[in-house]
């Protein structure tokens, strides 16, 4: 059953992926400058992108931690609190170093995934957003995450 599921989000994932740095390859530096949201701090194309890096390591954390049986996140997280810090934490990084955190972050998802047992995909650790759930669904909200800010970035650049 793991090889099914391994397969199935090692698919899913390499086709957000693909979708995505299609669109961030093809983009002027001007682009790259675009306002994505700007509720609160303005994220920019560049900003979208270290935000999908930091929480698919973070997530990937996480998944390490279900694994050893330890919390995944404090009960006192605030992911609002936590996103409004990311310039702070990420700083003004150039996109192909952006670009290659998010390949460096993948690769160290899909070895962590590779190395699940049938009986861990079940087993359960806190998200920030959507409570309690299992390694599975981790997989399935870095792969929906990635897929909703590639829309909002096609939005904002227009494509």
């Amino acid at each position: 059953m793991s090889t099914e599921r391994r397969d199935h989000w090692k698919e899913k994932l390499s086709e957000s992926r693909e979708a995505l740095f299609a669109l961030l390859n093809g983009l002027s530096p001007e682009q790259w400058q675009t306002a994505v949201f700007a509720e609160g701090d303005t994220w920019m194309v560049a900003t979208v992108l270290a935000h999908l890096v930091e929480s698919e390591r973070g997530m990937s954390i996480h998944v390490h931690k279900i694994r050893k049986g330890e919390a995944t996140i404090p009960d006192d997280f605030d992911l609002e609190r936590w996103n409004a810090g990311l310039t702070r934490r990420t700083g003004d990084v150039a996109p192909e170093e952006l670009m290659a955190n998010a390949e460096a972050t993948r690769a160290k998802t899909l070895e962590v995934m590779e190395s699940l047992e049938d009986r861990e995909w079940t087993l359960t650790g806190r998200h920030a957003s959507r409570g309690e759930i299992t390694i599975d669904q981790y997989y399935a909200t870095i792969h929906a995450h990635e897929v909703g800010h590639l829309s909002d970035i096609r939005a904002a650049v227009s494509v």
